[in-house]
């Protein structure tokens, strides 16, 4: 089957949109054929499609909790329309890099060196990739994106019809492109992180702002009254103020833990205003997984977790868990004995610890806490 390019230049968007998802090959010769202005392709298509792609990012992320960076948490208001702008940029800005990539390697590949044409391959293959941000709407479609990988596909199919790239050379023309592309589009995507947490440290200083801001805290602790009686004093230990770095945090694990235990791997992050350090710490099979989590930030309430799931003190022939208050903190402990699982939390003045092992014994979890030491986190990081 052919498509006429006549047909397909007063094609509706839609149209455009499932003739070059279902009919690739014949839909790319016809806009090889097509006579098209660069402002007209971003305008008229990548733009309705970022936007769509936008919408459900910051819709899907104000109204269910996701994961990041080892938080489960949800977005402001303010932070979810961010992010749904920032995403719409990015995905304009990946596009147009695309599109420059490709004309410029054209001729070391043997294509032709053709601006619009290079501007259409990068805009109709986008396709997939696009369409898939309507997946966002809910973390538990999320993994569908994956079916944005059809991009690819149309990218490869597009070469030798847009750029009349030779057979033998389409592949290391192929490959050149997503490796720039997505190099580039990289750098881009952590300048706009950073521009989003300006952003967002902007808004919390906004009057009208500083409700919707401020909601993720009293939520924290709307949540933790609701969980246990020991979590409602969990407010007083929401600390405020600015961000600290989170690669302070990851550098106070110490390279070894009483018992013979060796730090493996360590990492940090910062989500959502909350910074957070993890490190693994590894004795044969014995394992000791260490967090220090600085408690500002709405992805603070992931802290609260090795303490709230302490309902009630209880103790059998096989397992205890015990929670109490010594000193204004809040300690809890869990130990399974067949299992080899113990878990020992500290709630701190602006700052928490754990650590949770397996194959390990109460006294080593209990040691490694007390080895990075609650009181000394405190007075690098609480308030």
């Amino acid at each position: 089957m052919t498509i006429d390019p006549a047909t397909i230049e007063g094609q509706s968007l839609l149209e455009r949109v499932k003739a070059i998802l279902w009919r690739p090959q014949t839909t790319w010769d016809a806009i090889a054929a097509e006579p098209a202005e660069t402002q007209q392709l971003y305008k008229g298509y990548a733009l309705p499609l970022a936007a769509l792609s936008g919408l459900c990012a910051a819709v899907g992320s104000l109204l269910f909790p996701w994961a990041a960076g080892g938080f489960s948490t949800r977005y402001t208001p303010a932070d979810a329309v961010l992010g749904g702008v920032l995403h719409i940029a990015l995905w304009l800005a990946s596009i147009y890099i695309m599109a420059r990539v490709t004309l410029a390697l054209a001729p070391r590949f043997g294509s032709a060196a053709n601006r619009v044409q290079a501007h259409k391959l990068a805009v109709y293959s986008s396709t997939a990739a696009l369409l898939a941000g309507v997946f966002s709407l809910h973390p538990m479609l999320s993994w569908l994106a994956v079916l944005g990988l059809y991009s690819l596909g149309l990218l490869f199919i597009g070469l030798p019809r847009l750029m009349n790239t030779p057979d033998e050379k389409r592949a290391q023309f192929f490959a050149a492109i997503v490796g720039l592309t997505l190099a580039a589009t990289l750098v881009l995507f952590i300048a706009m992180g950073s521009l989003r947490n300006a952003a967002s440290a902007l808004f919390a200083e906004i009057p009208m702002l500083q409700l919707t801001q401020q909601q993720p805290r009293a939520a924290a602790a709307s949540i933790a009254r609701e969980t246990s009686d020991v979590e409602e004093h969990v407010r007083r230990y929401l600390r405020g103020g600015p961000t600290i770095d989170h690669t302070r945090l990851v550098e106070q694990m110490p390279e070894t833990l009483p018992g013979g235990f060796r730090l493996e791997t360590s990492s940090s992050a910062t989500a959502m205003g909350t910074a957070q350090a993890r490190g693994e710490y590894r004795n044969g099979d014995a394992r000791i997984d260490v967090t220090i989590v600085d408690l500002a930030g709405d992805g603070a309430v992931v802290a609260l977790t090795p303490v709230a799931d302490v309902r009630e003190n209880r103790f059998d022939a096989d397992s205890y868990a015990r929670a109490q208050r010594i000193d204004g903190r809040l300690y809890a402990e869990q130990v399974n004995r067949s299992g080899g699982s113990a878990t020992y939390a500290v709630l701190g003045r602006g700052v928490a610890l754990s650590a949770q092992g397996t194959d390990v014994t109460a006294d080593q979890v209990r040691a490694a806490v007390e080895t990075i030491s609650i009181q000394r986190l405190e007075r690098a990081f609480g308030d």
